[in-house]
Parts: structure tokens; sequence; C-alpha cells
């Protein structure tokens, strides 16, 4: 299955960078993997073209050509119409081989906490899991993004928002009959030992990570990460790496902190967190957990601090390093986070918000911040019911585009 899906996207992205006529390479058209109902069939290639019919999910449709954007496509009773390219998937007739590696991004509306699954046919990196127990298994159940062990299991930092979802999914909580492996696993090594009398949740993470270390194999349990692959804001020597199992991911630790500094726990906790970098295609994404770079209650812009302010000391010494097409904005648009020169250092077409209503997150001073006529802000708060709002980022044609999982065009 993961071979099927591996090759379905492989033509999924050749179709996306190519305008020409492909029809020796595929013969039907279907829905991708991320449609639940169906894609709309437009009368003309345009999002705006009258609807003339449903391609519902799973079934197919006789494959025309190639144009920007769109399949041409032949309906059941003779019509010609048109389907988005970002949603349907060419079945080929014979395997080939184009030069562009096909993934996709997938910001799992959670609720509370982050979850981020980077899809690349047979391979999956996995990074945090949020808070509810349940909601990124489902997710992963449903779209079928994984059936063979997770190449790569990242847990930024210790907050219950981006590891409880992994318990699940990785088995340590001992309810599925048949929990996903993790061939690595990466984390920051600090164990919330802050002087908090209230941090009832270090016992439990802890539990969790012992657990996880019994089913990682030997070699490759990384904790804390900074033994294993030197943060750049320490080592100053940015240096990209790529996974036996995965060599066409470059992947750039920015900073990780197993003894972390701050002036509360929180700050502590946080200021552990894993930022990275992962390059795929050409295509830039930044993940950066809940790191901090300010203090809360200083408004725009902010004056860097804490990890953003290591990462702006990085990026001087080596321009461009924090340039990124995606971002998944710090600290789901906390205050505590996202000061004007971070913002500006990597100013990304796509800024990514996980955060839930439940926290009133993301703050507005924080989305004005991020605002420009050229910047797309995506959140997984916006829809009337709660995780509903996944957001996935694939490439066409030579860019990477961004959307919500429930709109097809």
């Amino acid at each position: 299955m993961k071979q099927n899906r591996a090759a379905i996207l492989f033509f999924l992205v050749f179709a996306f960078i190519s305008c020409i006529p492909i029809s020796s390479f595929a013969e039907q058209v279907t829905t991708s993997d991320r449609v639940e109902s169906g894609v709309n069939i437009r009368e003309a290639a345009s999002s705006n073209g009258p609807v003339i019919g449903v391609l519902s999910k799973g079934d197919k449709l006789k494959f025309v050509e190639s144009v920007p954007y769109w399949h041409k496509v032949l309906l059941n009773d003779g019509r010609e119409g048109y389907v988005s390219k970002s949603w349907t998937v060419l079945i080929p007739d014979s395997p080939e081989s184009p030069s562009s590696i096909p993934f996709a991004v997938h910001f799992v509306d959670v609720g509370t906490g982050d979850a981020i699954i980077i899809d690349m046919g047979d391979k999956e990196i996995v990074i945090d899991g949020g808070e509810s127990t349940t909601v990124l298994a489902d997710y992963v159940k449903r779209v079928g993004l994984i059936d063979g062990p997770i190449e790569l299991v990242v847990v930024t930092h210790g907050d219950s928002d981006h590891w409880k979802g992994l318990a699940r999914l990785l088995g340590t909580d001992g309810v599925l009959d048949a929990p996903y492996a993790a061939l690595e696993f990466w984390e920051p090594g600090y164990d919330r030992d802050c002087n908090s009398s209230s941090d009832t949740g270090r016992a439990s993470y802890l539990d969790f990570i012992n657990s996880v270390k019994t089913k990682v194999p030997a070699g490759g349990f990384k904790r804390p990460l900074e033994h294993f692959h030197a943060p750049a804001v320490t080592s100053n020597n940015p240096q990209s790496i790529t996974l036996n199992t995965i060599s066409h991911a470059k992947i750039t630790v920015l900073h990780t902190d197993s003894t972390p500094s701050g002036n509360s726990c929180s700050y502590q906790i946080n200021n552990a967190a894993i930022v990275m970098k992962v390059e795929i295609d050409g295509i830039k994404f930044l993940f950066t957990g809940d790191a901090n770079g300010k203090e809360r209650d200083e408004n725009s812009p902010g004056t860097p601090k804490y990890v953003e302010k290591l990462l702006l000391d990085l990026e001087r010494n080596n321009p461009g390093l924090l340039k990124a097409d995606v971002l998944k904005v710090p600290h789901h648009g906390s205050e505590t986070a996202s000061t004007q020169a971070y913002i500006d250092a990597v100013n990304p077409k796509y800024a990514i918000i996980s955060a839930s209503t439940r926290h009133h997150l993301p703050k507005d001073t924080v989305i004005n911040r991020y605002t420009n006529s050229q910047r797309v802000i995506l959140r997984t708060d916006t829809n009337r019911e709660s995780n509903k709002d996944h957001i996935v980022c694939a490439k066409r044609e030579g860019q990477v585009y961004c959307n919500y999982a429930d709109i097809y065009e």
C-alpha cells in the first residue's frame, strides 16, 4: 500500500510540474488520499467555471491532457471537464522516473498542540502529536498515511500538547493492537525538572520517554539530541543531515537544549525546543515547536530573546539560513514568540498556526505581525467544528501550495 501511494504521489508531482499532455504516462484520474467526499468537475480550467459534476472519492475518469493547475478529463456521458490537480492524482499506465520528489506535509488539526506528518510516499517523518490521545492516530488511519515503520519521530519538547498523541500512535499507552513502529526518535533531553511543584506532567512524560526507548531500534533513540546532532546555534556551523532511510530530505537542526534557561518553568520547557529546517526538492520548511522569542507582556514588534535571539545571531553569520517557504509559527501564535525581526528573517510564503480556541490563541497582535500582501496565514482554529482544519502542503509547478484539506480547489 505504501508503495502504491508512493507511485501515485510520484505522478501527482510530475503532473504538477508539467504542462504538456502526458497521456503516455497515465490513463485515468482519481481523487487523492486527502479527499473525504469528492472533487468538483468544472466546465473550464478555472475555479470560477460552472460545476458540471463531481468526481466522488475513489472513482476514476479518463485522463485527456494536463493544463496548468488542472487535469482535463472525459466524463462518462462524453463531455469533457476539468478537475483540480491539487486534489486528484494520475493513475500511471506504466512506471516512470521523473526527477521531482513527491511529498505532502500535513499539519493535523489536533485541537490543542502541534502534530505534523511529512509524507514522502513510502517514507514519513512525524513531528509532535498533540494533546489528544486519539486525533492523530485517527487521522493517520483515516487518510492512510502510514502502513509501515515511521522513519523519524520528533518530540520538540516536553509539553503534553506535543507528545500525548504520539503515545497512542507509537503504542506506549498500550491501547492500539497494532501501533506504528519508529526507526528513529529525537527529543531534547530536558526532563521538565524546573523547580515547579505544580509540574505534575513530568512523571508521565518520563514514563512516555522510557517506554519509547524500549520500542526504538538500538542507535535510533537520540536523547538528548544535542549529543548526536549538535545544533547550529551551538556549533555556529549549520550542517544539513540526511537519514539513512530518507536521502532526499535534508534536515538542519538549528536549536535544541537539554539544559535550557528561562525565568519560569514554562519558559525553560519551551526553550528546550528542537527547531529544525527540512528541505525537500527545494522547498524549505521551518518547524519551531514552542520556541520562545520574547516576553509575553511585550507586544509588537518585540525584542528578540531566548531561542529567537540565538537563531537571529546565527542568521547574521549565515545570511539566508532561516529563510523558509513554510513556517510553523512558534508557540501557537502566543505573544511569547514571533518577534518582527524573526518573522522578517524567515519571510515565509505560508505561516501555519496550530492553535486551539481553548487557549485563546493565536493572539491578534501576533497575526498582525505576520500579515502582509504576499503571505498566506492558515490556522487550525477557524472551523466551527474541532479537528476539521487539517492543512496540507505540496509542490506544484515548482512552488509549494498549502490549503485546508477539505478545500478541493
